[in-house]
C-alpha cells in the first residue's frame, strides 16, 4: 500500500469513485486539502477500526496517568521527578548489564 495520497477536494469530488475503491483496496490512503490545507481523511475500515483502537488504549493510559498523578498529588514535583529519574535509571542500568551467570 502506498502510505498516502493528497488530494484537493475538488479532485475528491470528481474522482470519488476511484478514491474509494483505491482506498477499499487498501491501496492507498488519502488527505483532502482545500485551499492547501490538510481538512480530511479517507482510510479503509480497517485503518478506521485501528485508530478506534488506538483511541481507545490511549484514553486508558491518560486515565491510568491521571490516577497515578492523583496517588502522588502530595508530593512536590522537583522530588517526584528525581524519583523517576532514580528509578529509570535503576531500571536501564538492570537490563543492560549482562545477565549473572
Amino acid at each position: 500500500m502506498d502510505d498516502y495520497k493528497v488530494l484537493k477536494a475538488s479532485d475528491v469530488r470528481q474522482h470519488w469513485s476511484k478514491v474509494v475503491n483505491e482506498v477499499a483496496r487498501d491501496k492507498t490512503r488519502v488527505i483532502v486539502e482545500k485551499s492547501g490545507i490538510p481538512v480530511a481523511g479517507v482510510v479503509s475500515p480497517q485503518d478506521l477500526e485501528w485508530l478506534q483502537e488506538r483511541d481507545r488504549r490511549m484514553a486508558e493510559l491518560r486515565e491510568t496517568m491521571d490516577d497515578m498523578r492523583q496517588a502522588f498529588r502530595d508530593v512536590p514535583s522537583d522530588e517526584f521527578n528525581r524519583a523517576v529519574d532514580r528509578v529509570v535509571q535503576e531500571s536501564r542500568s538492570r537490563t543492560d548489564s549482562p545477565p549473572h551467570t
